[in-house]
């Protein structure tokens, strides 16, 4: 218990900054999460008031209702974007004061105006293209094992920034990317080339109603396209993707480049699934997927599977997966049956399976896939509990959706940094709150234990057990 309360002691700092932000709006986003919000008026004494009544005065819009616009009532979002619309039809004959006030009114009711089809010239100048991001600061504390190493120094606080960028090219055609930083920006690292590593990790391109087709995706992604969270990847997955839905069973499947490859080397992992909607809160799901990843080890315990004996040449195998609701609450469930082509020293049918039981209402994912609360929802928050069992190889290298999720040193043996969907057993806790408006801190536990003592030169079941805090800000 001592142990526990002085980890959690290092964390009290960040929680204190996030406690002083939590009175105050501290990332103002009128666009954010547009379309749970336009339904609901705009506060009287909104600037756009006075503007709408500008432009009825010079004859622009002829107001709202009874022809006259006197702002003595609030209206929706979508009705501002409905007046908006109408303006911008007489963009070209309007005085420069008021050009200004009509771009102001499209630039606030942006995305109102896109979903309600106002496809003007200035419409579309203003929606086909948008800029965010994510800012993470973290503390991180460890427990490892007899012999293993524990975090220090700076290894305690690292951040990471991402900006994303997407747009429309077309009624059926669009396209995304993000600029993020690498796992290795710690503070203190300014003048070291991780401290400013950067990487394109997604950029898509996506066409719906194409080809028959509900939706294809190609180019750099997340691993976002199997199973309920098992299988999974932030980014920097390369290749192709579609879905297909008939009425309650919906398909989808992908193909590509999981991890950086050498010559010669694809690492290449082919996915099929099929989703069955058997009721309103009961979805289940079974998959093939097929991987040309080998699986190496290394004496040191630093391979790409997690022990110190055994290799196979590449790897096949089924999923099922299950999605419940019961009241407020989500239970989520994946399993895994593989074959090791060209097996040596390791079992060749390696299994594994994750649980997850969580009052989030957001996407029904394994955690931390997705958060499990909205950001722009203040004063919400939400937990989750879940556990995982997986045998060695069961996972293609490069596949495992809870690789990189803990903090520890990725050189030491059987790293649970590298090492987080392999030859272990893991009990996972999160917690979510957020604070002000964009602004999230999240709590989290991970106990690691072996799976498979025997393929290791480890003493005991016991790997490490890690702590986290973490504070975003979403923009």
């Amino acid at each position: 218990m001592k142990k526990t309360a002085q980890k959690w002691l290092a964390i009290l700092p960040l929680a204190l900054m996030g406690i002083t932000m939590a009175g105050t709006p501290v990332l103002p986003l009128p666009a954010y999460a547009a379309s749970e919000k336009s339904f609901s008026d705009v506060p009287a004494g909104h600037w756009a008031y006075d503007a709408v009544a500008k432009l009825a005065q010079a004859g622009i819009v002829d107001g709202y209702g009874d022809n006259s616009f006197k702002g003595d009532k609030t209206i929706s979002r979508y009705e501002f974007a409905f007046i908006t619309a109408k303006a911008m039809e007489k963009f070209d004959t309007a005085g420069e004061s008021n050009k200004e006030l009509i771009d102001q009114l499209s630039s606030e009711f942006a995305a109102e105006l896109n979903r309600l089809g106002a496809r003007v010239t200035k419409v579309e100048a203003k929606t086909n293209t948008w800029v965010g991001g994510e800012t993470r600061m973290r503390i991180v504390q460890n427990d490892s094992n007899r012999g293993g190493k524990k975090l220090g120094g700076a290894d305690h606080f690292d951040f990471r920034q991402r900006f994303k960028f997407w747009g429309n090219v077309n009624d059926n055609i669009s396209w995304a990317g993000r600029i993020s930083t690498s796992t290795s920006n710690k503070f203190g690292d300014a003048e070291s080339a991780t401290g400013s590593d950067v990487n394109l990790d997604l950029m898509t391109v996506s066409a719906k109603d194409t080809f028959g087709l509900d939706n294809i995706r190609i180019g750099r992604s997340a691993l976002d396209f199997y199973t309920n969270g098992i299988f999974g990847k932030a980014g920097n997955v390369d290749g192709v993707y579609l879905n297909k839905k008939w009425g309650d069973v919906s398909f989808r499947g992908w193909t590509g480049n999981i991890k950086s490859s050498a010559t010669n080397d694809a690492n290449q992992l082919t996915t099929g699934e099929v989703d069955f909607k058997l009721a309103d809160n009961l979805n289940l799901k079974a998959g093939y997927f097929a991987a040309d990843v080998k699986g190496t080890s290394t004496a040191a315990g630093t391979g790409t599977i997690n022990t110190n004996t055994g290799r196979f040449d590449n790897s096949q195998g089924w999923t099922a997966g299950m999605k419940y609701k019961f009241g407020k609450y989500t239970l989520l469930g994946d399993y895994v049956s593989t074959t090791l082509d060209g097996a040596t020293n390791l079992p060749k049918h390696p299994k594994g399976w994750a649980v997850q039981v969580s009052n989030s209402q957001g996407p029904a994912v394994l955690y931390p896939a997705v958060n499990l609360v909205n950001p722009a929802k203040v004063g919400t928050d939400a937990w989750m509990v879940s556990y995982r069992n997986i045998d060695a190889g069961t996972i293609p290298s490069g596949a495992g959706a809870f690789d990189v999720t803990a903090v520890a040193d990725p050189t030491q043996p059987y790293s649970v940094f590298t090492h987080g969907t392999d030859n272990e057993k893991v009990l996972f806790l999160a917690y979510q709150n957020v604070i002000a408006k964009n602004v999230l801190v999240s709590l989290e536990y991970q106990d690691f234990k072996i799976k498979n003592r025997g393929l290791t030169n480890l003493p005991s079941d016991r790997l490490d057990k890690t702590y986290m805090m973490k504070l975003e800000f979403f923009y």
